[in-house]
C-alpha cells in the first residue's frame, strides 16, 4: 500500500493535497516502509500541531517532540531531532489539514490502548512549556473524536497534566 493511501490520497493524484513531509520522509527514511512513514508523518503533524496551537513552539516543546517521535516511531535520536525539526517548519501546511488526515490515518495503524497513549503524549508536549492552554486542549479534544475514543479517556488522558492545565490555573 502506498504512502498516499494511507492518507486516502490516490496515486495518480498529480498534487497532493498533503505537504511535503511524506515526500522529505520517504527520502530520509527509506529503510521504514509506507505504513510507518505514514505513522511518523501523522503522528509528527499532530505533534507539531499541538504544539504550534499557541503560535508558539518552545525548546522544551520541541524537545517533547522529539523525545515522543523516538518513543512512538522508534526513530534514533537524530532521526527524531531532523523529523521534528521538519515537522515544525512546517507546521503551518500540516495545520491547514483536517485533523482527521492525521487521526484517521492512526486510527487504521493504532489499537484503542495506543491511541489513548499518543493522546497522553500530547497532553504531555502541551505541558511541557509550563501550561496547556485552551487551544492545545481543544485541539487534543479533536484528535480524541478522531481516534473514536470515549470522553472518559480523553478526560484520563487530560487528567496526566491536571495541575498545568490553564483553565483551572485561572480560577
Amino acid at each position: 500500500m502506498a504512502l498516499w493511501d494511507f492518507f486516502n490520497l490516490g496515486k495518480n493524484t498529480a498534487s497532493p493535497k498533503l505537504t511535503g513531509l511524506p515526500l522529505k520522509l520517504e527520502k530520509l527514511l527509506p529503510e521504514f516502509d509506507d505504513q510507518e512513514r505514514a505513522k511518523i508523518t501523522a503522528i509528527s503533524g499532530l505533534l507539531a500541531c499541538v504544539a504550534q496551537s499557541d503560535f508558539h513552539i518552545s525548546e522544551a516543546e520541541q524537545s517533547e517532540i522529539e523525545k515522543s517521535l523516538s518513543t512512538w516511531c522508534k526513530l534514533s535520536d537524530q532521526e527524531a531531532h531532523v523529523v521534528a525539526q521538519l515537522a515544525s517548519e512546517e507546521v503551518s501546511a500540516l495545520a491547514s489539514l483536517e485533523v482527521h488526515t492525521y487521526t484517521g490515518t492512526l486510527e487504521k495503524l493504532l489499537n484503542e490502548h495506543q491511541r489513548v497513549e499518543v493522546l497522553e503524549a500530547l497532553f504531555q508536549l502541551a505541558a511541557s512549556d509550563g501550561e496547556v492552554a485552551h487551544e492545545e486542549s481543544e485541539f487534543i479534544r479533536h484528535v480524541s473524536h478522531g481516534f473514536k475514543l470515549s470522553h472518559h479517556e480523553f478526560i484520563a488522558a487530560r487528567a496526566t497534566v491536571l495541575q498545568h492545565l490553564k483553565v483551572l490555573q485561572n480560577s
